[in-house]
């Protein structure tokens, strides 16, 4: 009797056609093919776990080297803003521990302006929405005390690109924030410290080279009035008959000139001399007629209506006569210029003293030129500010000192399309004389 070879499972596979209900012939499987698939199965199953331990190996040396890090701070935010991990650094820079911080949210650091502001809130939502959060500010450790801070925020998502949370590294950077701040103190006090060589420069230049400037500006006109009388006399010894009257008349002016000159002189030396003299008691608006009298031919050809206005019983002031006088003189001849080019309306020069409580008496000196731009006016007492095509500037840098060291204060004001108006306040009772003599030296 025959034995009959029985198939295994695995050689015999049945299988319904389609179709029908009837079984088909088996077909046999390749047995290399199952043991190449079977050998791959068995080396995917063997490498798993090596994948796992790796990973999670990984994961342990990520976790200890962060741990490590002691200058900065290393932490997880779960999505709001709670804390779900905690380095080393962390507990350094900020003062908790892990035990102490963990799921509380990391608003704690902030100050209370920022908290009261959403400043924490509002981080956590920059870095959602951008990707990234940077920024620095004052922060605050668990003993209260505040460091200066430098955040970034990023965000964490899953494979699924949900977010579920934040990393966030602080670094401690109140050094470097202390020493910017130093830094920008040093430049503010090195700017202050140029401003005063600068201006103690001009002050410098202003008396070497304003005495040159000054002996220009205030012979000037009583220049002009020897060289006008001389010649009118010249012309008067020219007429048939001889008009001698008026020869006599021409140079008595001429000779008036003269010592109107030495005068400026004596001013001017007693301005930048080394002279010891002393004030004295002085009549304000007598000075103030005394230059308007002295410039009555250039207002005549200007075509320039001066007007007065000077108090009755104006109390006299103590200063130097000279200085007084050129101060004004300046203002005068500044204003009879300023209106030079006025053509639309009248031209008028204002000139007004008044007491103003009992221990100051002011003057004032306007006209109804072009006026100043009032953009300009700050700048304009400074050494060497003009707003002319030709001059060095100083005259009203130098009046301003004047006044100054007579114990005053000349200002300026304009609108800059209706005239300007200068004036100065003077003390009546006498300031100390030593002010004056420092200035005098400077």
């Amino acid at each position: 009797m025959k034995r009959r070879r029985v198939k295994t499972a695995a050689q015999t596979r049945r299988a319904t056609p389609k179709g029908g209900d009837g079984p088909i012939i088996a077909r046999r499987s390749n047995p290399l093919i199952l043991q190449k698939q079977t050998v791959v199965l068995t080396r995917k199953l063997a490498a798993a776990p090596k994948a796992e331990q790796q990973l999670e190996h990984s994961s342990v040396q990520l976790a200890v080297l962060v741990q490590s890090i002691k200058d900065y701070a290393i932490y997880m935010l779960d999505r709001d803003g709670r804390i779900i991990s905690w380095n080393s650094g962390a507990e350094r820079i900020k003062g908790y521990t892990h035990d102490e911080i963990m799921n509380h949210h990391f608003s704690r650091f902030y100050t209370d302006s920022d908290r009261k502001s959403g400043l924490p809130t509002q981080a956590l939502r920059h870095a959602a929405a951008y990707g990234k959060f940077e920024g620095e500010g004052w922060r605050v450790r668990k003993d209260g005390s505040q460091f200066w801070a430098s955040v970034v925020i990023n965000p964490i998502h899953n494979d699924s690109g949900m977010l579920i949370g934040y990393a966030k590294v602080t670094r401690d950077v109140t050094e470097r924030h202390q020493a910017q701040n130093l830094l920008e103190q040093k430049n503010k006090e090195l700017e202050a410290f140029a401003s005063v060589l600068k201006r103690e420069r001009d002050n410098k230049l202003m008396n070497v080279q304003a005495i040159t400037a000054t002996i220009a500006h205030e012979v000037r006109q009583p220049l002009a009035a020897i060289a006008a009388n001389g010649s009118a006399a010249l012309r008067f010894l020219a007429k048939t008959p001889l008009e001698l009257e008026e020869v006599r008349a021409a140079l008595k002016r001429l000779i008036s000139d003269t010592h109107r000159t030495s005068e400026v002189f004596d001013g001017i030396r007693a301005l930048f001399g080394e002279g010891n003299q002393k004030r004295k008691q002085v009549d304000v608006n007598e000075i103030i007629f005394g230059v308007i009298q002295s410039s009555r031919k250039e207002l005549r050809d200007h075509d320039i209506d001066a007007r007065l206005e000077l108090a009755s019983k104006l109390p006299p002031v103590e200063g130097h006569r000279r200085q007084l006088e050129a101060v004004i003189d300046n203002l005068v001849h500044n204003a009879i210029e300023a209106m030079d080019a006025t053509t639309d309306r009248d031209r008028v020069l204002r000139v007004r003293t008044r007491p103003s409580g009992h221990d100051v008496i002011t003057v004032a000196v306007q006209d109804s030129g072009p006026g100043i731009d009032p953009k300009r006016i700050d700048g304009i007492f400074g050494a060497f500010f003009t707003t002319k095509s030709h001059g060095m500037g100083l005259g009203l840098a130098i009046c301003r000192t004047i006044i100054e060291h007579h114990g005053g204060q000349l200002t300026a004001t304009s609108d800059g399309k209706t005239g300007s108006l200068f004036q100065f306040a003077l003390p009546i009772k006498s300031i100390d004389e030593t002010a004056w003599t420092s200035f005098r030296h400077s």
